[in-house]
């Protein structure tokens, strides 16, 4: 769950414990072995769950199976015989926000394809703000059926599949009968559970989690949807496609429980502990329902996380940035209009990006000049008193001909040579040296992560930002002092999970177990996922079938 959405829910906290109190009494609302023929996978058509564990950080599911008796279970089965597939390396959209990180993940292509490139951007040609936070969740719908994006959904439906969907932020293609959304009371109970047993006015991620499996096996209360009990009651069967979203991890990991703060415990112990306590028992349930209506047998499991999460080793004070640079520019909000500001500073956690008007035409969709309107940015900011220490990098968007090089080699954006252009006079002529090619930011956090390759598929267009910073690992733009971990950053914490593929089905594509190594994206889940479900994907995707080289 991203910075900007704990804002919303913090402001709208007094709504939600209003609702909690009102209706807290009514409950809870590879190519596998040769052997293996295509015409198999067709006659036995496999029940397909794909679970989105929340900020699960990568090896922590694999490393706590002795502890762990329904993830075993399902991954490796009750002899330790099924041959499940092992992603250990997976990278996910960076920075690790949530919305473009799941919107990647079921869509199958890159931010820059679907327009979800953060939770809030800057629209330079409505002037506006876009925010994808919204009551009923459509807003990412919207913005995919804006862009002609298909999600997993949509190609299943033209593949003549059924399908569920729980707690999804990305649901387009899903009829609304077949969307279960976690729902105002089970968050406003969320609320005050965590109030009245930690102290705390966040929402308890396990009451969200168990929560969500109730909605999966039996609907929410007011819902017209009664999950799969439903489903098999009145159809027969349940749907051959099953997208569930676990989110308690992400919002228990940002705030745990008192007594793990006060024993300084990591990021790791704080997520086995909760898949031990909560998770595991959530997939007992769903295990519990498929086996006792002779559906186990014939199902495979995709586990995979949207992003990781980092323990915060300093705070950064967002609102003193904002004011500092006010003091020189008119910032948007501060009291100035879109219309008449200079700049705009949108929420940000490891990374924030930052809108500049061009100063010349007084316009936002002309880029902005580099030595008139960006370098006096760059300047102010990076003597804020934080960044003096915390801030690692800055990327510049980068417009063919700003320095003489012609539209072949042109890129995303500049890498700034940070360290080089403090120790210069900042003459014009400094910042212009200091501006390098975005492969500089491989050399700087490492190649293995990706970080240019995924800055040049994030933004797009008209709304790709002026300026971004980059902080050091650890050092998060987070006002709310009492968040103990984080993500949004392009570091290794933040940007690796893991995919494991499992279940009694697993036997229909391979057979041993395989531990891949090698590294590939959340992007790649869309055509693995397609490819062992039998449903074809008709539109060209980023993403790779990888179980094609699996032997």
């Amino acid at each position: 769950m991203s910075n900007q959405s704990h804002r919303i829910y913090r402001s709208i906290i007094s709504l939600y414990l209003l609702v909690g109190v009102l209706l807290v009494s009514f409950g809870c609302a590879s190519r596998p072995s040769p052997l293996l023929k295509t015409d198999t996978i067709i006659q036995k058509r496999p029940k397909v769950f794909i679970i989105i564990l929340d900020a699960l950080k990568r090896k922590t599911l694999m490393e706590s199976l002795d502890s762990l008796p329904h993830f075993t279970e399902i991954i490796k089965g009750k002899d330790r015989s099924y041959p499940y597939i092992y992603f250990e390396n997976v990278l996910v959209s960076i920075p690790s926000s949530s919305a473009p990180s799941n919107t990647t993940l079921l869509t199958g292509v890159y931010p820059c394809r679907h327009g979800v490139p953060s939770t809030m951007w800057f629209n330079r040609k409505e002037k506006k703000l876009i925010t994808l936070t919204s009551f009923f969740q459509r807003r990412i719908i919207n913005m995919l059926e804006k862009t002609k994006t298909d999600t997993i959904f949509d190609y299943a439906r033209r593949s003549g599949k059924t399908m569920m969907g729980v707690a999804t932020q990305v649901a387009k293609g899903l009829d609304s009968r077949d969307w279960i959304q976690q729902s105002v009371h089970l968050w406003g109970q969320a609320f005050m559970l965590n109030l009245i047993k930690d102290r705390n006015p966040i929402p308890d991620g396990a009451h969200l989690d168990r929560g969500t499996t109730k909605g999966l096996l039996s609907g929410y209360m007011y819902s017209p949807i009664d999950g799969l009990e439903g489903k098999l009651r009145v159809d027969g069967d349940i749907p051959d496609l099953v997208v569930v979203h676990y989110v308690g991890l992400d919002i228990f990991t940002h705030y745990p429980r008192r007594f793990m703060v006060k024993e300084n415990w990591t990021v790791d112990q704080i997520q086995k502990w909760y898949l031990r306590e909560v998770l595991d028992t959530e997939l007992g349930k769903v295990k519990a329902f498929l086996k006792k209506n002779k559906i186990l047998e014939n199902t495979l499991f995709f586990f995979i996380a949207d992003h990781g999460q980092t323990r915060i080793i300093k705070h950064l004070d967002e609102k003193n940035l904002a004011e500092t640079l006010s003091e020189r520019f008119k910032v948007m909000g501060r009291p100035y209009s879109a219309k008449d500001a200079d700049i705009v500073i949108m929420p940000g956690a490891s990374t924030k990006v930052i809108y500049i008007r061009n100063g010349k035409n007084a316009d936002w969709t002309s880029p902005p000049r580099l030595l008139e309107d960006v370098k006096p940015v760059v300047d102010v900011l990076i003597n804020v008193e934080d960044m003096k220490t915390c801030l690692n990098t800055l990327l510049v968007a980068q417009h063919p001909g700003e320095r003489n090089e012609d539209t072949k080699t042109s890129d995303t954006f500049w890498f700034f040579n940070l360290s080089v252009y403090r120790q210069s006079n900042r003459s014009d002529n400094a910042f212009i040296n200091a501006l390098k090619p975005l492969s500089g930011l491989d050399e700087l956090v490492g190649k293995e992560l990706k970080a240019a390759y995924m800055y040049r598929r994030d933004f797009h267009g008209k709304n790709t930002p002026d300026i971004i910073l980059i902080n050091k690992p650890g050092y998060y733009f987070a006002p709310d002092k009492g968040k103990y971990a984080h993500h949004g950053g392009i570091y290794q914490d933040d940007v690796y999970v893991s995919f494991v593929i499992s279940g009694p089905g697993v036997h229909l594509f391979s057979d041993h177990p395989h531990r891949i190594t090698h590294q590939i994206d959340t992007v790649d889940l869309l055509p693995m996922a397609a490819y062992l479900s039998d449903i074809k994907v008709d539109k060209r995707v980023d993403g790779k079938n990888w179980l094609l080289k699996v032997q």
